[in-house]
């Protein structure tokens, strides 16, 4: 559970800090007094990366040579930790316990988040890259030695793709290529497994979303009736060409259905966001069968684009599930229905308690 966060020149917000229910925790305020921001720096902690830009520099307030954001959790068996990150331009420092951590995961290890906001019909609309790091997030808090052999899998990627562009000896591609090889199988079943349990799930969630069948696939990258050497083996010639690795797990996708038909560019964007808030909501769904504690689900403006019976079935959903729930709105209105223990008021970017 999060109990608290404090932020310092995160984007707009110089100094805050915050308590949050074990619950729920509304946040209401005009646009661009720092509700997106506040979502943003706990995300941010807990995964490495925004969910609204690639570009860490843009995270700073303006003139600041640094941002922190630090986090006290609650642990399962009832004790505290505090986690922190603090960015600036030449470095980022992690400390997980009052000791330096090495990366991210001893983060988001002891703190599962994911995120709607107004952008994620995103994952529909948008290439593979997305539906992935929404994929993995999954496998890797179900399936702990997951994250092993896709570490090795990554660094022997980028090994083969520097040495294919820079005309390598075939004997040093063909290392990388039996190293990606090796962790492949591992990834492959791991996601494999994990998808086989979040499919059914996300039918059952897309149908009462969106009033119709919907289903959810998966492709590893490669070819089902090779292996991955026998696959990299043939697209050789155009992996050399080209400078890159073109199948793998890093090429793996999901795909949705609805009605029997391709959902992307079929369905409108009010569509797309249900179909996307479904697969992290079928996601928190298929962790709490493998976990005590709650993932802690951030809702930004969830009324942008749901017409009043679309944001009903989505609350309804979210009120069911095991989460602690950080939500924003313009207004309170925006909130009801929601089981908020303490709210907030944000202006000009100071946070003020409400209840």
């Amino acid at each position: 559970m999060l109990a608290s966060v404090e932020l310092e020149n995160f984007r707009c917000i110089e100094q805050a800090r915050l308590e949050f229910d074990e619950i729920g925790t509304g946040v209401v305020g005009p646009n661009g007094s720092g509700k997106t921001s506040l979502l943003e720096a706990i995300y941010f902690l807990a995964h490495g990366r925004s969910f609204r830009t690639n570009v860490r520099s843009r995270l700073k307030g303006p003139h600041q040579p640094y941002f922190r954001v630090v986090a006290s959790v609650i642990r399962p068996d009832g004790s505290p930790v505090s986690c922190g990150v603090q960015v600036s331009e030449s470095e980022a420092r992690l400390r997980v316990g009052g000791t330096d951590a090495s990366s991210i995961s001893d983060v988001a290890e002891l703190l599962p988040v994911q995120v709607i906001d107004p952008s994620v019909h995103r994952v529909v609309e948008e290439g593979s890259s997305r539906r992935r790091r929404l994929l993995d997030w999954g496998v890797f808090h179900v399936e702990h030695d997951f994250l092993g052999p896709w570490r090795r899998y990554q660094r022997a990627l980028k090994q083969r793709n520097a040495s294919l562009r820079a005309h390598a000896s075939t004997d040093l591609v063909e290392t990388w290529t039996s190293e990606m090889s090796l962790c492949a199988s591992r990834i492959d079943q791991a996601r494999r497994v994990y998808a086989e349990q979040l499919a059914p799930e996300f039918s059952r969630l897309g149908q009462e979303m969106l009033g119709a069948p919907v289903t959810l696939t998966y492709g590893r990258g490669w070819d089902q009736a090779m292996s991955l050497e026998e696959a990299l083996s043939r697209a050789s010639e155009r992996d050399h060409r080209i400078g890159t690795t073109t199948v793998g797990p890093h090429r793996a996708d999901i795909g949705f259905r609805v009605g029997g038909k391709v959902a992307r560019d079929r369905v409108s964007r009010g569509q797309q966001k249900l179909l996307a808030a479904t697969l992290v909501l079928a996601q928190i769904a298929v962790r709490a069968r493998h976990a005590s504690e709650p993932t802690v689900l951030l809702l930004d403006d969830p009324a942008a684009e749901l017409d009043v019976d679309s944001l009903g079935k989505l609350l309804a959903v979210v009120s069911r599930l095991p989460v602690q729930l950080i939500a924003t709105s313009l207004t309170p209105q925006g909130l009801s229905g929601m089981r908020l223990g303490r709210m907030f008021h944000v202006e000009q970017r100071k946070f003020t308690s409400m209840l």
